[in-house]
């Protein structure tokens, strides 16, 4: 997707399939909103007086045609009281617009939320707009989700800032698709191929343990979690050196179970139709790590990723087995259904040996998260 920054003046003069514009609760119209209702002959103001439209956070009002502009359509966008508003009010907000848009092909998108808005605002914003406006329906004939082709952006006078926002939102997608491809596309030598592509395009430093190396790294515990299946495991790991001097390290490990049947102690169908997913973490990690390496942040990372499926191959870990890890702890098997914590303790071991100030784990780790905190937390 294109992204192009245009001026606030003269919205109405702007030729584009849709318009989305930003309007906040209980205050006065922003400077772009009021030139817009000022070209709608009053439009806009009157929607809101006679309260057809709220204002409230991520609430839509579609207008077609809209009288004095170009756009073929108007979408007012609630972003909800100011006092309220902050980065992340401003992705769902971006986001909540774009995936309205999406659901037709649109060659051209203008996107006027808010003026002025700091740095952060925008780059979340656009994030918001790139995510929301991608459709997870890889496969599928009919698509239901259409990207625009050129998005434009007003409201912002720092270029740098729509870059930055257009690096997270692509990098949010990567996570994405990956997380959405099936399994017998996304497995373990599969995504530590696409993982050192990522690396090589946005100058990240790989390395990809095989089973030998992880063999000879006694990695038993992600090891036995891999022996079920016929897709040999693997190990990333990726490098940022963006610090100067001797800065402190923070690791960020994603677990990678790239598909999750239960291996013996086997889920039931519908438990096991969404293990695709399990790789999620590490799906996280490499577009956390793409993002970091774009943006040149000035940190050192290292990004790593177990991956792994657990089936229930002739070779299979038993309930019962005694696994020892890399760190040397012995386990014992009581389900291998459990298995993400196996793969984890290797790799959190790995990733010791760069002595982290921090480490960030990244884990679909087990269902009774969501039940415990809800969706919403989840």
């Amino acid at each position: 997707m294109q992204v192009t920054a245009i001026g606030e003046a003269k919205l109405a003069d702007v030729e584009a399939d849709a318009l989305a514009l930003g309007i906040s609760a209980g205050e006065s119209l922003s400077n772009m909103a009021q030139a817009v209702d000022a070209a709608s002959g009053g439009l806009i103001a009157k929607l809101v007086a006679e309260k057809e439209f709220a204002s409230k956070p991520n609430e839509l009002l579609a207008i077609p045609a809209p009288p004095g502009l170009k756009a073929r359509q108007l979408l007012l966008v609630g972003l909800g009281p100011v006092t309220k508003f902050d980065a992340g009010a401003a992705y769902r907000a971006a986001a909540a617009a774009a995936l309205a848009l999406a659901a037709k092909e649109r060659k051209q998108v203008a996107f006027a939320l808010g003026s002025d808005w700091p740095a952060p605002w925008v780059e979340s914003a656009l994030a918001g707009a790139i995510a929301g406006s991608q459709g997870q329906d890889l496969y599928r004939a009919e698509k239901k989700r259409f990207p625009f082709g050129t998005l434009l952006w007003a409201g912002s006078k720092d270029p740098a800032a729509l870059e930055r926002g257009q690096i997270l939102g692509d990098s949010i997608n990567l996570a994405r698709r990956l997380v959405n491809e099936p399994p017998d596309a996304m497995y373990p030598e599969s995504f530590a191929s696409r993982a050192a592509e990522v690396a090589n395009e946005c100058g990240l430093k790989s390395e990809i343990w095989d089973e030998a190396r992880l063999k000879a790294e006694r990695c038993g515990s992600l090891l036995a979690v891999a022996r079920g299946s016929s897709r040999p495991p693997r190990l990333v790991m990726l490098d940022y050196r963006g610090a100067k001097g001797d800065r402190p390290w923070l690791a960020i490990v994603g677990k990678g179970v790239t598909f999750d049947s239960g291996g013996l102690s086997l889920k039931p169908t519908d438990g096991m139709l969404t293990m695709k997913c399990d790789m999620a973490g590490a799906a996280t990690m490499l577009g956390a790590m793409r993002a970091i390496a774009l943006l040149r942040l000035p940190v050192n990372v290292i990004g790593l990723a177990g991956l792994v499926e657990n089936m229930t191959g002739p070779a299979a870990m038993k309930l019962g087995d005694v696994l020892t890890a890399r760190s040397g702890t012995t386990i014992e098997v009581h389900n291998t259904d459990a298995e993400g914590r196996l793969v984890l303790a290797d790799v959190l071991n790995v990733a010791l040996d760069r002595r982290p100030e921090r480490i960030v784990d990244l884990a679909t780790l087990t269902g009774a998260c969501v039940v415990a905190l809800g969706t919403e937390v989840a």
